[in-house]
């Protein structure tokens, strides 16, 4: 059975981070207060982790139990390898646009940015899932072998010697590398002087792994073959337990944290230099998120499931809003000159994203010719990944 609150909450961290890109492209926080823009930046701050987060909750709940025979493992690497390769032409998709819309993005750059060697300024999460996607198999090839332990403990380590890997030397400023070499380094590392325009992917995995432990506590001892959780008598009692303890850590959190690392969470800066508090409120706060629309729908059954199912639309067309999206916004493009035309524009293109999302999650439903052309399109990234998996083993059998 689904768990219809991790979809809920994965909708509403798509929101949140499609409102944070429209707010940007139109402008709209240099008309707010500083207060408002402090917590509308926190608020969206917290989207990337919970989206992430979610991913590794949907590893552990979803494939984790699939993960069984040899035949079973190749299918679930495939389809993950598959969406991996369709994420990165996404990815590639939304640079081409911008090579075409914005000056800034010439053939050279957009190409290097395509081969993660450059940045987007809204659609970074598409390159960071086409890697995370890719390594996916081998996180759920260690969970098999090893348990979740020496994934936590790595996690933790890796946020542990964030003091002492900070003060590594720069690989253009202190090792004179190009820059496209810095930034691609950058990417897959968090470390470095360049702009960093979302989580890298070695500091994205430690939210994953915080998610497949989410998922590992929900599921409780059914996790090794139960595809349905909720039928376990203590997974109400699970849920309500880390949802009070969680809120409980961050009241007493809260009544510690500066002004300064509000301020640094809410604009992005901590975000920008991979500190581990950024990465600590995010998995407390998508945590937090995700139990309450759990607690709220799978346990009090507040609202029919239908009617849940219908809303949280967002969760099932998330790369198509995040590429498509998007590049409706590069585009568009708009410059509105005072308060009015900015809410006006904000209001406009949120509802255009909501149209242009719904509309695609019910073609894809229920019309068949829409449908047909999905698998179409698929095809090729499914060839690849098969072929890619064709030669792993062909490298391991040699």
């Amino acid at each position: 059975m689904r768990i219809i609150g991790l979809d809920a909450a994965r909708s509403l961290a798509i929101v949140l981070a499609m409102s944070s890109h429209v707010f940007a492209d139109v402008g709209l926080y240099a008309h707010m207060s500083e207060p408002l823009t402090r917590v509308a930046g926190f608020a969206f701050q917290i989207a990337t982790p919970t989206f992430i987060l979610l991913f590794g909750t949907m590893l552990e709940v979803v494939y984790r139990p699939r993960w069984t025979t040899r035949q079973a493992r190749h299918g679930v690497a495939m389809r993950l390898l598959s969406r991996a390769f369709q994420c990165w032409v996404l990815y590639a998709l939304t640079i081409l646009t911008l090579t075409l819309t914005d000056d800034g993005y010439s053939v050279p750059y957009s190409t290097a940015t395509i081969l993660f060697m450059g940045n987007s300024p809204y659609t970074e999460i598409l390159k960071f899932y086409a890697i995370v996607l890719a390594i996916a198999p081998i996180l759920l090839w260690i969970r098999a072998r090893t348990g979740l332990l020496p994934l936590a403990v790595a996690a933790l380590a890796c946020h542990a010697a964030w003091p002492l890997l900070s003060g590594l030397p720069d690989v253009q400023n202190d090792l004179g590398a190009p820059t496209p070499v810095a930034s691609l380094v950058q990417f897959l590392t968090g470390f470095g002087d360049l702009p960093l325009a979302g989580p890298s992917v070695l500091h994205g995995l430690t939210l994953v792994i915080a998610g497949q432990c989410l998922g590992r506590y929900l599921t409780g001892r059914s996790a090794a073959g139960s595809t349905d959780p909720l039928a376990d008598p203590g997974f109400g009692r699970r849920v309500r337990a880390l949802l009070v303890g969680g809120a409980g850590v961050a009241l007493i959190g809260g009544l510690f944290v500066s002004v300064d690392v509000i301020d640094g969470l809410a604009d992005g800066s901590l975000r920008r230099d991979s500190n581990p508090l950024y990465f600590a409120t995010g998995i407390l706060s998508a945590t937090l998120m995700t139990l309450f629309f759990v607690w709220l729908i799978d346990i009090r059954k507040v609202g029919s499931i239908g009617a849940w199912s219908r809303a949280t639309f967002f969760g099932r067309t998330s790369m198509f809003t995040f590429a498509w999206g998007n590049v409706l916004l590069y585009l568009v493009a708009p410059q509105p000159t005072d308060v009015i035309g900015a809410v006006a524009w904000t209001a406009a293109l949120l509802v255009a994203l909501c149209v242009m999302s719904l509309g695609f999650d019910r073609a894809a439903r229920r019309s068949t010719t829409v449908a047909t052309t999905l698998t179409r399109l698929r095809r090729p990234a499914d060839w690849l990944a098969e072929r890619l998996l064709w030669g792993m083993g062909r490298l391991r059998a040699a």
